[in-house]
């Protein structure tokens, strides 16, 4: 401040800044910088990635729900019930006030109302199909779009895979950061911390978690502790009635206000379905809603209007009606085809898959799968995911939809039938199911599957981020069991010595011998890739490394093997080769890529529960508009619709 001379300085967030008196020369506004955040360059890399990242999903969402141009369907909220919220005082803060702050507003405007409250904690609630995911995404990229490095950066997390009883909040945040953005792996030198931890710990991350009420009812209350335990700026998104047992048998979410989602007026149903046809079918809209109208009582009239009052519904109209000429929305009004609502909307989420497999776009090599096949593979995976009470899709747990004895069956007998050439049927057989039931270890709880492989093979440059040597060390153990297994059972099998001693030595010369090699290709491994966020980089990934881990395995298995038998028999070269092929077989039946290859591509294919091109059918799945992706998984488009594949697929007689 120079002398003579006075200005006004504000720090932190301000909505409304006054001024009395006269103001002479410029008004400058700053935002914070990295440096006044305390961000290293490192942690300003890492937020400027992140940010780059979650406003690519949520941009993806916004322009698949086109929610974002003139004509995009309109979302009011109110102020939720005053039990619903936190006492005004504690949301105010440190300021003193305890006066409530209107909340009302529209779509467009949900960045405003977001920073109107002076916590930051916002709950939106809203009943199934009333737009809160949408709205969420809305908000992300509002804010997003105004973070840069000046703030914590807006991530959505999928809450129905947290058990709040055994994970707490913090932990499970940085779990779910490192599976989406694995470039947040890398930790620091001095602190050994990740960068998610880093972000977390640093206030950096403003959590979205979206769908409180996927999380099972009788977690419910101490979820609401949890959230009310941590005091960052965050925003919760449920149905109303889950959320209410629980803020009124515990409390509300501390600090945080909340709305509710309006449902729509039948006149903004009537002009967004309106709007989104040609002039010449518009007529058509007219005369639905017109019947509406003019005849509110009629059983036609009492079961449409409800299900137009949901922007999920009305969404699915659209599509089934203005983007298939063939098919007139009048038909909706007929009571013989629709008796009741529920059949007027499972009418929409079926008729809404098959218009979205029955278009053609011949500048795509898109793949034209038929409507019922498309219908029969998402039942599939609908009901395994219903099945386990969540939503999250990824390659590496499709293996797991299987019955654990089936996984234990083909692996024994892939490994099985490559260990019989040189042991024999029965004892290459034996040593299959040891692999088998190893394999079977990465599935836990029936469903996680294997973790894919994240590293980016390259030699370490100085200055790179450096994993821990806690890192190196379970790389170790993994890699040991696995090559001790291989080498007692083969061992073993072949009798080497005709005892136990002797297969034991060999599992513990295969086991350091693969798992120091595998500890090389760990350190050549740098997980810092920003654009490593897609499900199908991970595939990548994992293949690489598994390849180089696989024939690492064989080669270390061979040459001892060699060496042992070359002492025994005098025959190096062919038990070497030998051996050491069984040994790459083993080692690549217990990667994440191994167990894609043997159940995704072939065997589920195989008895017609996936098609020959599962990877295709995803990414396929995901362009038109089927699922969606949170991170670096699938999710159905909405609840809903996973739902009503799962039952349809259930009532079918072929299910399997």
């Amino acid at each position: 401040m120079s002398s003579g001379k006075i200005h006004n300085e504000n720090h932190g967030a301000a909505r409304t800044v006054f001024q009395v008196g006269a103001v002479h020369g410029d008004v400058v506004v700053l935002p914070k910088s990295a440096a006044h955040l305390g961000l290293d360059e490192a942690q300003t890399k890492l937020v400027r990635h992140l940010v780059t990242q979650v406003r690519k999903l949520s941009a993806e969402e916004v322009q698949r729900w086109g929610i974002r141009g003139p004509d995009a369907l309109s979302v009011r909220w109110h102020t939720a019930a005053d039990d619903l919220l936190d006492h005004w005082e504690t949301i105010h803060g440190e300021t003193g006030r305890d006066d409530p702050v209107p909340l009302a507003g529209h779509f467009t405007a949900i960045r405003d109302t977001y920073q109107a409250i002076s916590s930051q904690r916002l709950v939106i609630l809203g009943r199934a199909g009333a737009g809160k995911t949408v709205l969420a995404h809305r908000l992300i990229l509002d804010l997003a779009d105004n973070t840069g490095v000046t703030g914590p950066v807006p991530v959505l997390f999928s809450l129905s895979d947290w058990n709040p009883t055994s994970t707490r909040l913090r932990a499970w945040l940085v779990q779910q950061l490192l599976r989406d953005y694995p470039f947040l792996e890398d930790r620091d030198p001095t602190t050994g911390t990740s960068g998610a931890e880093d972000l977390v710990d640093g206030g950096l991350i403003l959590p979205v978690l979206d769908g409180f009420d996927e999380i099972p009812d009788q977690h419910h209350r101490a979820a609401i502790r949890e959230i009310s335990n941590v005091d960052w700026p965050l925003v919760v998104t449920s149905r109303p009635e889950q959320y209410a047992q629980a803020a009124r048998t515990v409390k509300a979410v501390g600090g945080a206000a909340a709305i509710e989602l309006d449902d729509l007026t039948l006149d903004e149903a009537h002009r967004y379905l309106r709007q989104s046809t040609s002039k010449t079918r518009a007529p058509e809209w007219d005369a639905v809603f017109d019947h509406l109208d003019t005849a509110p009582e009629e059983i036609a009239s009492r079961n449409l209007t409800p299900v137009l009052r949901t922007p999920l519904m009305v969404m699915l109209a659209r599509t089934t009606y203005n983007d298939a000429p063939d098919h007139d929305p009048r038909e909706l009004l007929d009571t013989h085809r629709f008796p009741t609502d529920d059949d007027l909307e499972e009418h929409l989420l079926y008729s809404y898959l098959a218009t979205r497999y029955d278009r053609h776009d011949h500048r795509t090599r898109r793949p034209d799968w038929a409507p019922e096949n498309a219908r029969h593979w998402l039942g599939y995976l609908a009901t395994h995911l219903t099945k386990h009470n969540t939503h999250d899709l990824t390659w590496w747990q499709l293996p797991a939809t299987l019955h654990r004895y089936t996984r234990i069956l083909l692996t024994t007998t892939t490994v099985g039938l490559a260990a019989g050439l040189l042991f024999g049927l029965v004892s290459g057989l034996v040593s299959g199911l040891v692999f088998g039931l190893i394999n079977e270890t990465g599935f836990t709880r029936g469903r996680a599957g294997r973790e894919p492989e994240r590293l980016r093979l390259r030699v370490p440059r100085r200055g790179s981020a450096k994993r821990s040597s806690a890192t190196y060390l379970k790389r170790f153990a993994i890699e040991f069991t696995g090559g001790f297994a291989a080498g007692l059972a083969a061992g073993l099998a072949n009798g080497l010595a005709n005892g136990l001693a002797a297969g034991l030595a060999a599992g513990l010369a295969v086991g350091l011998a693969v798992g120091l090699v595998n500890v090389v290709v760990s350190v050549l491994g740098d997980s810092h890739d920003p654009h490593a966020t897609n499900p199908w980089t991970l595939l990548t990934r994992d293949r690489t490394v598994t390849l180089v881990r696989t024939i690492a395995a064989g080669l270390a298995v061979g040459l001892v093997f060699g060496l042992v038998s070359g002492l025994v028999f005098g025959l190096v070269s062919v038990f070497g080769l030998v051996f050491g092929l069984v040994g790459a077989t083993a080692r690549l039946a217990l990667s994440a890529w191994g167990n894609w290859l043997l159940f995704t591509r072939l065997w589920l294919p195989l008895t017609g529960r996936l098609p020959w091109r599962p990877k295709r059918f995803l990414e396929d799945a995901y362009r038109r508009g089927v699922l969606r992706r949170a991170g670096a998984v699938y999710q159905f488009r909405h609840a809903r619709l996973r739902d009503h594949l799962a039952t349809h697929y259930r009532a079918k007689p072929d299910s399997r």
